[in-house]
C-alpha cells in the first residue's frame, strides 16, 4: 500500500517542471543524503551489529582458537621433549644434547618439533592477550628465528655428529610443516 502511494507520488513529481535552482538544491541534498547520511546510518547500523552480534563471537572463537593453539604446541612440543629425554638421553638444551639421532615420534613427522610446538604456542598466547594480528606476528617472528638457527646451527651440527644417518633423515623428513601420509 505505501510502496503504491510513494509510486505515484515520484511519478507526480516526475511531471511537473522544476527551475535551475530547486534542481541544483535537489543535487545538493540528494549528495548530501548519499554521502553523509547513508553513510552514517550504515556505519552506524554495521558499528551496532559488529560490536552487539559479531564481536561477542568472535571474540569466543578467538579465545577457542587461541587455547586450542597453546594446548596443541605445548603437547606436541612436550612430546619432542620427552622423546629427546628417553630415546636420544639428552635434552634440547645445546649444552646437554641428545646423543643419538631420534627420528620417530613427532620426530618423524618434522625434523623441528619443538619449534612447531612453541610456534603453535606463540600463535595462541598473542591471540589470547592481544589478538589474531598480534599472534600471527608472534608466530611469524619466531619462525624466522627459529627457521634461522635451525638451518644455521643445528643442521650442521646434526650433519657433523650423525653424518651420512642425519642427511638420509633430511632428505624424507620435513623441516617444519609434518607431511600428511596415508
Amino acid at each position: 500500500m505505501f510502496l503504491g502511494k510513494y509510486l505515484d507520488a515520484l511519478v507526480r513529481a516526475s511531471a511537473k517542471v522544476r527551475s535551475p535552482g530547486y534542481k541544483t538544491t535537489a543535487i545538493l541534498l540528494g549528495t548530501a543524503i548519499f554521502f553523509l547520511v547513508v553513510p552514517f546510518l550504515l556505519f552506524l547500523a554495521g558499528y551496532v551489529i559488529e560490536k552487539h552480534l559479531i564481536a561477542p563471537r568472535a571474540k569466543l572463537l578467538e579465545t577457542v582458537f587461541a587455547l586450542v593453539c597453546v594446548i596443541v604446541g605445548i603437547v606436541f612440543a612436550g612430546w619432542a621433549v620427552l622423546t629427546q629425554v628417553r630415546i636420544g638421553k639428552g635434552t634440547p638444551v645445546p649444552i646437554a644434547p641428545p646423543q643419538k639421532l631420534i627420528v620417530t615420534g613427532p620426530y618423524r613427522l618434522c625434523r623441528n618439533p619443538i619449534q612447531l610446538g612453541a610456534n603453535l604456542y606463540y600463535l595462541g598466547v598473542g591471540t589470547y592477550f592481544g589478538s589474531l594480528g598480534i599472534g600471527v606476528l608472534m608466530f611469524i617472528l619466531g619462525l624466522i628465528l627459529g627457521s634461522s638457527y635451525h638451518r644455521f646451527v643445528e643442521e650442521r651440527e646434526l650433519a657433523l655428529k650423525f653424518g651420512a644417518e642425519y642427511e638420509e633423515y633430511k632428505k624424507r623428513t620435513p623441516f617444519l610443516i609434518p607431511k600428511l601420509r596415508g
